[in-house]
């Protein structure tokens, strides 16, 4: 009788880790397309817990000096949404005003450099650069109306989601601020029992992965977009709200952000005080960059998640391509929240393969 013949073993394996990495990418693309058809729910329970990594100090503030938990959630919610909205009434009208500016004083810099670039080196035939732009912006632009009352009701529909986003967002923070112990209780409660310190280990180590990267990122961008007011006063840059609000946002997209708001002050400047401010507001932006990046940014993010360029970029692309630019900025945050979770698995494996006895109960792997 012939024996059958042998498969080899690296065949075997490779078919195993195959069909895994098949639903495993399976289930992520089902996840994905589900959280894009609920955005409505998903995103509001997202920014949700962000937020809530930047309100759990003040209300653990508040509650080492007696408050009770629900009127302490409520203080902390309501009186940072009270100082939102003050601080909004108060800046938009001037800020909507220079706002209105930025806009015709970008197009002038911006023709100032394909002036410049066509009179130099370069000799580029700035008609056939006009005429792709022009082609860019009539593909964005293009598409058949529904007529005037469409537009509104199209509005209205956008407005109508946007506050039921606002108030269900508002309605989970208060919940995972006062009730946030429960909740991880109760999913604890639901965990197998052998794998249930683990689960509460990642859980523990992903929370303060994404506190330390959420507070973190904002306090850089805050003193990113301070440093570099400073210096577009000191060099009567116009539109320095505007422009600070930009950069401010930028640090949230980490690697681009920040070089995209620095190149639209650099336009102002050009636009409004010749090569000379232009060149002087590139020298304090990057100044200011350096010593954020390597000063600041190692003392501020040591307890965040360390993610290299390339994982920087491709989140927040990947992020942009599925869900815009609300994806770009919540991409690195969930990119640093798994690859914090990962590393506490592979930390808590390697400890039980070398010491063979299970960890303590909670015990997150440093």
């Amino acid at each position: 009788m012939e024996d059958k013949p042998t498969v080899p073993h690296w065949l075997t394996t490779s078919a195993a880790w195959t069909w895994r990495l098949a639903v495993l990418v399976g289930a992520t693309l089902a996840l994905l397309w589900l959280a894009g058809r609920m955005m409505l729910v998903t995103l509001p329970v997202v920014v949700a817990i962000i937020i809530a990594t930047l309100c759990a100090p003040p209300f653990d503030w508040l509650r080492a000096r007696g408050w009770r938990r629900g009127p302490a959630a409520a203080a902390v919610v309501g009186g940072g949404f009270v100082l939102i909205a003050t601080l909004l009434a108060v800046l938009t009208p001037s800020f909507v005003e220079q706002m209105g500016d930025l806009g015709p004083t970008l197009s002038a810099a911006w023709n100032s450099v394909l002036d410049w670039l066509e009179s130099g080196p370069l000799q580029y035939d700035r008609a056939q650069v006009d005429s792709v732009m022009q082609t860019i912006g009539d593909s964005l632009s293009s598409g058949e109306g529904n007529g005037i009352v469409g537009s509104v009701v199209t509005g209205v529909a956008v407005v109508a989601q946007a506050v039921t986003a606002l108030l269900l967002l508002l309605v989970l923070l208060f919940f995972f601020i006062k009730d946030g112990d429960e909740i991880v209780a109760w999913f604890l409660a639901r965990s197998p029992d052998r794998h249930r310190d683990t689960v509460r280990a990642v859980g523990r180590r992903a929370w303060n992965a994404l506190g330390g990267y959420v507070r973190g990122t904002a306090l850089i961008a805050l003193i990113d977009a301070l440093g570099i007011m400073i210096g577009l006063i000191v060099l009567d840059v116009p539109l320095v709200a505007p422009l600070t609000l930009l950069i401010f946002l930028g640090g949230f997209l980490p690697v681009i952000g920040a070089t995209a708001a620095g190149l639209v002050a650099v336009l102002v400047a050009l636009a409004d005080g010749g090569i000379v401010t232009a060149g002087l507001t590139l020298a304090v932006i990057l100044g200011v960059q350096q010593v954020e990046g390597n000063v600041m940014q190692p003392m501020i993010m040591r307890r965040a998640v360390a993610l290299h360029p390339v994982v920087i970029l491709t989140s927040l692309a990947a992020g942009a391509a599925l869900f815009g630019i609300i994806g770009a900025f919540l991409a690195v945050p969930v990119a640093a929240v798994i690859a914090a979770a990962g590393n506490e698995l592979r930390l808590r494996a390697e400890a039980r393969h070398e010491g063979g006895e299970p960890l303590p109960e909670g015990t997150a792997v440093t």
